[in-house]
């Protein structure tokens, strides 16, 4: 079963089980996911699995940027009610690269570009997030190489 498919099923048994909470996320999900294929001319072939997942973590870190929003303006419920749609998109993606992995990845980018400067920033972090791919959080990514390269 592929990830679209598991996630039409989720939604049928959240409406079947009448949880509201996550056949409302579900169904955003799936609208989320049809408008990507429709803006790439994808409606008849639809999304690749990469893709998919591309979707549910822009819908995650949306939610989780709605969190940290209403955190600061105090409102603690709603800051729960978007985390807590994070968490149940988060289990859509596959486990989190570690800060080894990223490490390694980075080391492996340094060693194919043939460079440790700072002005090929650009393309060891490039070079980096392709070999880690949606498995990595870009930020941490960053982070970890404005290290490594200090």
């Amino acid at each position: 079963m592929n990830l679209k498919e598991k996630i039409a099923e989720d939604f049928k048994q959240a409406l079947k089980s009448g949880d509201t909470f996550k056949r409302s996320l579900l169904g955003m999900l799936k609208a989320a996911i049809q408008n990507k294929e429709i803006a790439q001319g994808k409606k008849e072939t639809g999304l690749n699995e990469t893709e998919i997942m591309e979707v549910v973590k822009t819908e995650m870190k949306k939610r989780l940027d709605a969190a940290s929003a209403f955190k600061n303006a105090g409102d603690a419920e709603k800051a729960q009610a978007e985390e807590s749609e994070s968490l149940i998109l988060k289990s859509y993606l596959p486990p989190e690269a570690s800060e080894a992995d990223i490490k390694m990845a980075i080391e492996k980018a340094i060693t194919t570009s043939g460079s440790k400067s700072k002005k090929d920033f650009g393309q060891i972090m490039g070079l980096a997030m392709k070999e880690l791919g949606i498995s990595a959080d870009g930020n941490k990514v960053k982070r970890t190489l404005d290290a490594i390269l200090e």
